[in-house]
């Protein structure tokens, strides 16, 4: 080995600092360094700030770019420890055991509880061995599987309660959820360093979450102790876990690659999940309460400034800031020991001269002082600061802004620079609802000159726009999940920054790494020389495809088509002489359903509610079936591997090519398990393995007996690997060497690692051939990650490798099946399982489907019968639900209907003279009361329906509700005819006019037959359903509905006039186009984009978008870049607006003032349009003038809605009148509102308070006819 040179040699002692690879600079006194391996070693000092302790870093000097010598040390170092080397052999010796122990209880198919409860115990008792699948502790005490506390056996005393004791903690183990479910855990075989670093993690989680609510540490006070550089999860960290090893012999350039065992990996691995959890919930805590507001104010003696401005405190504003500052008094500045509070407006008002002690006395005055702000000016920042700069006592400050200071920023942060140099202060700065990005620019400065923190919340939206003590997290996370991402592309790629990684099992590391002296040893024939644990014999079981044929959907007749065919009615066409045309058959739309058939053609159905019911119970039974037949593929290992040996006559064929060296453990374990659990229930079997040349145990099957499964497992470790992979070889012989035996079932079960050697066409002609009395099974076992060293020359893909397997197993009418070191990746059996699954799901959800048609069909009946009973008494109810079993009765006849209607009609009880003929036949007004009577209730959902009004009303109006009052009085009209009477010779008109009250309804003189009780009622009705429009309206003339109007369909284009006109009223409009984007859009997950015209038209997305958070930030921001110029190219606009889609909702917000003439846009309109199901709304901010006509127009063109945005004082006089139930009087009404919504609610309001005051005078006339039914005695 040649001799150091210069600059290559560190002496220990000295000060050196490294810059690795990835950018990172490590400095430290060197503590030793390893010129073979290129190794340094440097202490630090500690992160975790205790004095007594220091980081010790393992540098590997192969990713270093560059070392600096800070401190030569010239003196000779200090003489090293002397080391036991007794010691460290038995201890080398006593891993080594270890190792072999654990292979021995994967060999014998212990499970991996059973694995992890011997670990644990041998860690407290060395006395503790393995007995087949036994744990044996000191001889005495024995655990059975499978391994609870339960199968603890031995003699009473100290050592079983102590085993038992152990089986409980074990138990106990925390499992996270949010670890994935792809990640494997092995065994561990002693504590490590990063198991204690794991399970400081998990203490400092829980101890986090125990303390989160009387915790008052900051952002970086709090990741102090658990940031990932203090846990030990950076990627330096990560790096020093890796160990070297040379790959010279590639000669791809590369001479080293990292190699990481597979146990460390994902115990690093996990930690970073806790890591992010732990993130993610402090995250969730800073987001409750009045830390979603205010942030965590800092601090222990604070003064709290806050903005009293006419921006901050207007009447809408204030109450919320009040209930604010409440609940920051409640949870935060209770906890403080002092407390100076100033209201900054154009003067400046402290609630005390100085600061005073927290105590309940002074809340009580905190509080008071709150409710008393009001709003004062401007906001006179720099004098708050001043007043606050003459306060020595505080040690931080608290300051709360809704609006932009008067004094120059760069006056203030010179101020702000001297305050913080003077007293020492620590600001805290609050932006509460302000979209100025120069106002929140500042915010960000005052707390960079000071040292400080921000936070930004805009209380409308509910949301925290930025954070200092929320942006520390995130950069957490995002640094935690780079570094999961580097772990992942070392999983997948074996690459780490262009480095080559190698992942290793531990247990399977020990193992290759033994010689071949080793593998003669006593303590490799203990494992793998003992007895195999055979099985008993049972029955064979049978593929998924066979057992499907019994247990399968159609096997059992759950079939959905099926089961549905007899209630399905195919529509029928015919010629019918009679008429001379074809005629279609027609059903009823209340009979049956549409229901789309396997065929794709639609069928209507009668939905019988019972089968459905009964097939659904079925299908869940079936379901539960197909689930345990998969829980059951994966009990036995063996099945896991090989999937399920169904024939009698069973051949296994091996791999033993020399690319499968590395692999030998893992084909020998899977042997073992086969011969062990599987093997013992068929008839016959042998083994064939091949490499270059094919080696067969016996030369015909024999029969499957301990002795020869033993006889085979020793015959099967004696197997080395070598050649190449002759697969077509071994084949032939394993259907060559067996005679044609037609009493037994033959199957060949390949293991392979890699795709055959031969041309695949020649080999899938022979097998289809040749093997069509037998099936071929593939198994193909990979590693998750290769290691480099057995990577073959001809480089083809796991994917293409798994292709042409399976292609060969469906040749032969065989199952392929594919696992890694991790588990099964793909089974026939399986995913003939999941299939069948998949296929019962989607019968389930068809049925699902035809409930709820069913529901939807049967809703308005089922509604007129909920109300009927409501209405009616018990006894009517029980005379209805008779009438409603009963058989209807037969069609009437003129003859039958008169002779009912003679037995029907009682005698008057009114006087009349026996000469006298009854111009009105009596009961007659009363039957027509009965057609017109008033319902008793009505319903209206109280939820808020996004819909325009005129849909709504087309529901819930007075006429769909039967409460219009001139239609409940429309009876025939006062005819007063004259007739002659012979008796006295003379003409007499008719007398009987005077027995009803008479009104005048549209002109005409009608009799009143609805009684003071009907009217009461219909009054109370009325006034219900007053109240619930109000309600409505009241909801139309909140948030951003009040400018835009309800936004109904769910793919929108906004387009937004931002000419040169448009510029009074932009301000304004893009906090409302903020407000609509999270209020409705968001709420809704509506699909937008935005379009901007002026001469020019800008697109924001060139497709439309959901609204998802980020998408909607994204608008947000693109929207503060617009500016208001030039002139107003409507056409082009238009144009971009309809390429979104064919079904699209395009909301044009403008003042109409454009530049072409309003004929070409709406013919360019109907050319643009036509065809499509495109809806044009207008929205409008300007005043009422003439380019409203125009709006109206474009909007009603294709469907759409006008919206004029009602003013301030039309909104408050609305609101008033609403709230207080129009008590200023009768002769209040509404505002004149021109947008289509509002206007058609106003008017149906409008309309009822008619119908109320007449119903009420209607009503007082007949109490003065009638005064005794006011007054019933």
């Amino acid at each position: 080995m040649a001799a150091p040179g210069p600059g290559e040699y560190f002496s220990i002692g000295s000060h050196v600092a490294c810059l690795t690879c990835l950018g990172q600079r490590l400095q430290g006194e060197v503590v030793a360094f390893d010129y073979q391996t290129k190794m340094l070693t440097l202490k630090c000092p500690p992160s975790s700030g205790k004095p007594l302790l220091n980081d010790i870093i393992l540098v590997n000097l192969a990713f270093v770019s560059k070392v600096d010598t800070i401190n030569e040390r010239s003196g000779t170092p200090p003489p090293l420890a002397s080391l036991n080397f007794s010691k460290l052999a038995s201890r080398a010796r006593a891993e080594k055991e270890d190792k072999l122990s654990q292979a021995y209880a994967v060999s014998a198919g212990v499970s991996l509880d059973g694995q992890q409860l011997f670990q644990t115990i041998h860690k407290t008792i060395k006395d503790c061995k393995w007995q087949e699948k036994s744990i044996v502790v000191m001889d005495d005490v024995v655990i059975t599987p499978p391994y609870r506390a339960d199968n603890c056996r031995g003699k009473e005393g100290s050592a079983l309660a102590h085993v038992r004791k152990i089986k409980k903690k074990t138990v106990l183990i925390c499992i996270f959820p949010f670890m994935s479910s792809k990640m494997t855990h092995h065994a561990s075989s002693g504590p490590s360093t990063s198991k204690s670093t794991q399970t400081w993690t998990l203490k400092a989680s829980l101890q986090e979450r125990r303390e989160d609510t009387d915790e008052q540490e900051t952002s970086e006070e709090w990741l102090k102790w658990r940031s990932l550089e203090s846990c030990g999860l950076t990627l330096s960290h990560f790096l020093s876990h890796c160990s070297t090893a040379p790959v010279s012999y590639r000669g791809d350039g590369e001479d080293a690659q990292l190699e990481i065992d597979s146990e460390t990996l994902n115990d690093f691995e996990m930690q970073l999940y806790q890591a992010i959890e732990m993130f993610h919930s402090r995250i969730q805590w800073l987001t409750r309460g009045s830390r979603k507001i205010f942030g965590m104010v800092p601090g222990s003696r604070l003064g709290v400034l806050v903005d009293s401005s006419d921006v901050s405190c207007f009447e809408e504003r204030l109450s919320e800031l009040q209930r604010h500052l409440l609940l920051l008094v409640q949870e935060q500045l209770r906890l403080k020991k002092q407390l100076h509070l100033m209201s900054v407006g154009t003067e400046v008002n402290s609630l005390w001269e100085k600061p005073r002690d927290v105590n309940q006395k002074r809340l009580q005055e905190v509080q008071e002082w709150i409710l008393r702000l009001i709003s004062s000016g401007n906001c006179n920042l720099l004098q708050g600061l001043e007043k606050t700069r003459s306060q020595t006592h505080l040690d931080s400050l608290l300051i709360i802004l809704s609006s932009c200071p008067d004094q120059d920023i760069d006056v203030l942060l010179s101020y702000m620079s001297e305050m913080v140099q003077d007293t020492s202060l620590c600001a805290h700065v609050v932006l509460l609802d302000s979209c100025s990005p120069s106002v929140i620019e500042a915010v960000k400065d005052m707390s960079k000159v000071t040292g400080g923190r921000f936070h930004l919340f805009f209380a409308s939206q509910g949301i925290v726009d930025s954070s200092s003590d929320l942006e520390l997290l995130w950069a957490e996370i995002k640094t935690a999940r780079s570094i999961l991402h580097h772990i992942q592309n070392a999983r997948q790629h074996g690459r780490l920054n262009h480095t080559p990684v190698s992942i290793v099992s531990e247990i399977s590391t020990d193992l290759e790494a033994l010689s071949l002296s080793d593998l003669n040893s006593g303590a490799h024939t203990a494992v793998h020389g003992a007895e195999l644990c055979v099985q008993p014999a049972g029955p064979l079981p049978s593929s998924s495809a066979e057992w499907l044929r019994t247990n399968g959907l159609k096997a059992k007749n759950l079939n959905l088509y099926h089961v549905l065919a007899p209630n399905i009615y195919t529509p029928l066409e015919g010629f019918v002489p009679i008429l001379g045309k074809k005629v279609q058959s027609k059903v009823h739309e209340k009979a049956t359903v549409q229901f789309e058939w396997h065929d794709g053609t639609l069928k209507n159905m009668h939905v019988d509610l019972p089968l459905l019911q009964s097939y659904q119970r079925r299908l869940l039974e079936a379901e539960g079936v197909l689930e345990d037949r998969v829980m059951w593929l994966n009990t036995f290992s063996s099945r896991q591997i090989w999937g399920t040996v169904c024939e009698q006559s069973v051949q296994i064929v091996l791999d033993v090519s020399d690319v499968s060296d590395h692999h030998q453990l893992h084909i020998q374990h899977a042997v073992r398990l086969l011969l062990q659990e599987q093997l013992p229930s068929t008839h016959r079997f042998n083994i064939i393995a091949f490499g270059a040349d094919v080696k067969a145990w016996r030369e015909r099957a024999v029969s499957s007996n301990p002795q020869n499964l033993q006889e085979a497992w020793q015959w099967v470790q004696k197997l080395e690997c070598a050649g190449d992979r002759n697969t077509l070889a071994a084949l032939r012989h394993a259907t060559e060497s067996e005679p044609q035996d037609s009493s037994l079932t033959r199957g060949v079960y390949l293991f392979t690692t890699g795709a055959p050697d031969q041309d695949h066409s020649v080999l899938f002609s022979y097998v289809s051939e040749f093997c069509t009395g037998l099936r071929i099974h593939v198994c193909l076992f990979t590693r998750e990650v290769e290691p480099l060293r057995c990577s073959s020359s001809h480089h083809v893909s796991r994917v293409q490798v798994a292709l042409i397997l399976r292609n060969l197993a469906h040749c032969a009418n065989g199952r392929f099946h594919w696992i890694t070191d991790t588990g099964i990746v793909e089974s026939d059996d399986i995913t003939t399982l999941t299939r069948e699954m998949e296929e019962a799901a989607d019968y389930w959800q068809k049925c699902c489907d035809l409930v709820d048609s069913l529901l939807q069909h049967s809703s308005s009946a089922d509604q007129e019968e909920a109300h009927a009973e409501e209405c009616h008494s018990p006894a009517h109810c029980t005379e209805a639900l008779k009438q409603k079993h009963t058989l209807p009765p037969p069609r009437e006849t003129r003859l039958s209907s008169a002779r009912l209607g003679r037995t029907e009609v009682k005698p008057s009880t009114a006087w009349r003279p026996n000469s006298a003929k009854a111009l009105i036949p009596p009961g007659s007004v009363f039957n027509h009361l009965k057609a017109n009577s008033i319902q008793k209730r009505i319903h209206i959902p109280k939820n808020e329906d996004v819909s325009s009004s005129k849909q709504w009303l087309s529901r819930f109006g007075i006429r769909s509700l039967k409460l219009d009052l001139h239609k409940l009085l429309s009876v025939p009209a006062c005819t007063h005819r004259t007739e002659l009477v012979t008796s006295v010779s003379r003409s007499v008109s008719a007398k009987y006019c005077t027995i009803f009250p008479s009104v005048h309804l549209n002109g005409r003189e009608r009799h009143l037959f609805l009684s003071s009780g009907e009217l009461k009622q219909y009054l109370i009705q009325s006034e219900r359903l007053l109240q619930r429009y109000a309600h409505r309206m009241q909801w139309l003339l909140s948030g951003s509905r009040r400018v835009f109007g309800c936004v109904l369909e769910r793919d929108v284009c906004i387009v937004l006039d931002v000419s040169g006109s448009m510029s009074p009223h932009f301000t304004t409009l893009y906090t409302h186009l903020i407000s609509l984007i999270w209020d409705q859009l968001h709420t809704c997950r509506v699909r937008f984009s935005m379009v901007a015209f002026s001469e020019l038209v800008q697109v924001w997305q060139e497709e439309l978008v959901e609204a998802s958070e980020e998408r909607c930030r994204d608008a947000v921001t693109w929207l503060s870049q617009l500016n208001t110029h030039g002139g107003t190219s409507i056409l082009h606009a238009l144009k971009a607006a309809c390429v979104f889609g064919d079904s699209v909702g395009v909301y044009v917000i403008s003042d109409g003032r454009w530049d072409c003439s309003c004929s070409l846009v709406l013919e360019e309109v109907e050319r643009l349009t036509s065809g499509k199901h495109i809806t044009i709304h207008t929205v409008t901010l300007s005043d009422p003038d003439s380019t409203d006509v125009f709006l109206k127009s474009l909007a009603h063109q294709t469907g759409g809605r006008f919206h004029q945005v009602p003013t301030a004082s039309e909104t408050a006089m609305t609101t008033e009148l609403l709230s207080s139930s129009f008590s200023a009087g009768q002769d209040s009404v509404l505002p004149e509102f021109q947008g289509d919504d509002l206007k058609r609610l106003r008017n149906e309001i409008e309309k009822l308070r008619m119908f109320q005051k007449q119903a009420k005078d209607f009503r007082e006339m007949l109490l003065v006819k009638n005064p005794e039914v006011s007054n019933p005695k």
